[in-house]
């Protein structure tokens, strides 16, 4: 009897299998620890000052990104007036007549702040300047915006004001950078928005990929084997890979973001793993009407 068919060879094959399966688990912990500490999922978003300091700023505004649709080139940010003392305490409303103007794009918004009234609040729709979202989870976006804001003066003429910024950087999903960008004309504040997928998208949609890619392998295995005749065909089989056909496109709505069908990824793994996993289970059908117990 030789030592592969002892019980020593059989325990050693196993104890073997075992340590090669706890190491794996101990590589996927690691892998783990160091994608938690690399990302730093903790990080908190933050307010970035731009334009005038508060000190300084006869308007002050409030902007924060609150949806983005990458699939219409579309951001929507939502602008708050803030009251010109920073003091705690300080009453929402407009303390001087002036005119706040947004331009994004090849349209300018107004708004018409009246002295003694609250002070308003707004939203609008900005275009995605850059960026494709079938990039992703790579894809990155940039939207810009002008801001000026006047008041007329007592002889009539128009005076322009100081605009301080706070921009919320924090957007779900998204990494949000909010910059200042040379100004078109005097007075004015341009800003520029850049949104990127959080690393922490990046990483899970490539291991949902990845996983895409090792079950369509599994399919083309077990289907192969069993067709030229190195497996034996064993009917369970069947309903496991007809699982693996329905499994992937779970995986693929399981996508965080929720990108759309059709995004590079999908025609390089998604496509293939789902006919990948039909011809598995047509080669066992194949293999089971060939050689297949008759009745």
């Amino acid at each position: 009897m030789s030592d592969k068919e002892s019980p020593e060879g059989q325990i050693s094959s196993t104890l073997r299998r075992a340590i090669l399966l706890a190491l794996f688990i101990i590589f996927c912990l690691v892998a783990y620890g160091v994608m938690l500490t690399r990302f730093n999922m903790a990080k908190a978003p933050v307010e970035a000052e731009l334009g005038a300091p508060p000190s300084e700023a006869q308007v002050r505004l409030y902007l924060q990104p609150t949806h983005i649709d990458p699939v219409n080139h579309a951001i929507q940010v939502r602008i708050n007036l803030l009251p010109g003392s920073t003091a705690a305490g300080a009453t929402m409303i407009a303390d001087r007549n002036y005119v706040l103007r947004i331009q994004h794009s090849e349209q300018t918004e107004q708004i018409n702040v009246k002295a003694g009234q609250p002070l308003p609040e707004a939203t609008f729709e900005f275009s995605l300047e850059d960026g494709n979202v079938r990039d992703y989870p790579f894809d990155r976006y940039v939207s810009s915006t002008v801001l000026s804001a006047s008041a007329l003066t007592q002889d009539g003429s128009v005076r322009p004001l100081a605009i301080g910024v706070t921009a919320w950087e924090g957007l779900f999903g998204f990494v949000v950078e909010a910059a200042e960008r040379p100004a078109p004309a005097p007075g004015a504040l341009a800003l520029e928005f850049v949104f990127s997928r959080t690393s922490a998208v990046a990483f899970f949609s490539l291991a949902i990929y990845g996983a895409m890619f090792f079950v369509a392998i599994c399919a083309l295995m077990i289907g192969g084997l069993v067709f030229i005749g190195l497996r034996k065909i064993e009917v369970p089989f069947v309903g496991a890979l007809g699982a693996m056909i329905f499994a992937l496109p779970v995986l693929r709505n399981a996508l965080p973001g929720t990108p759309p069908l059709g995004v590079r990824a999908d025609a390089l793994i998604f496509f293939w793993a789902e006919l990948s996993a039909i011809v598995g289970l047509c080669l066992f059908i194949f293999a089971w009407v060939r050689s297949g117990a008759k009745p």
